[in-house]
């Protein structure tokens, strides 16, 4: 039919995405999802390389999705780009906590190791550039002698592994732990 859209693409990483936020990204099966969304697997080719590349494109949504999530949220509060910061890691904690299948994929599903990896190569992920740019901010603001990207790792470590330790139940979240981590592992005192 003449102007009608196709949407099989946005349909595949629609259900993708369902499925990782209430299985895992380890339980998806193309059979499953294809039979689910009643597609050949010529349909999926038409569209994906393969698994990994369809993983790529899910990688990208996410991050977008909750980059711009983060960012609407924080930029409503007016804050610091220190307190920004703070707030930004309180989201991932608490994405966490209500989407542990989601951020294990966003966080740790090999194909987003790579694309994160890739970054220097022209990728670009909201939710990663978010920070750097509140680091950036940070630095110049506080005239830090540390650079951006060894702060950029020293907070999204600890942001992952708070929002492990919140999500497994093995501590409460606490924000003024968060804070004061932010001031130690950036090195100001706010």
């Amino acid at each position: 039919m003449a102007g009608k859209t196709n949407h099989t693409k946005d349909d595949i990483v629609t259900l993708t995405i369902r499925l990782i936020s209430q299985h895992g990204y380890q339980q998806i099966s193309l059979r499953r999802l294809l039979g689910d969304l009643h597609l050949t697997t010529g349909s999926f080719y038409k569209h994906f390389k393969n698994k990994d590349d369809l993983f790529k494109t899910v990688t990208e949504v996410i991050s977008t999705t909750l980059g711009r999530q983060a960012q609407q949220q924080i930029a409503k509060l007016h804050l610091t780009p220190f307190d920004s910061l703070v707030s930004l890691g309180a989201f991932l904690v608490n994405q966490f906590a209500t989407q542990p299948y989601l951020m294990d994929f966003l966080f740790f599903n090999p194909t987003a190791i790579n694309l994160y990896q890739a970054v220097e190569t022209g990728h670009h992920f909201i939710l990663l550039d978010y920070t750097r740019q509140l680091i950036e901010e940070i630095v110049s603001q506080f005239g830090l002698s540390e650079s951006s990207d060894t702060l950029f790792i020293k907070v999204w470590s600890f942001i992952q592994g708070y929002g492990i330790l919140v999500r497994n139940h093995a501590i409460v979240y606490d924000d003024a732990l968060l804070k004061s981590a932010a001031k130690e592992l950036i090195g100001v005192e706010k």
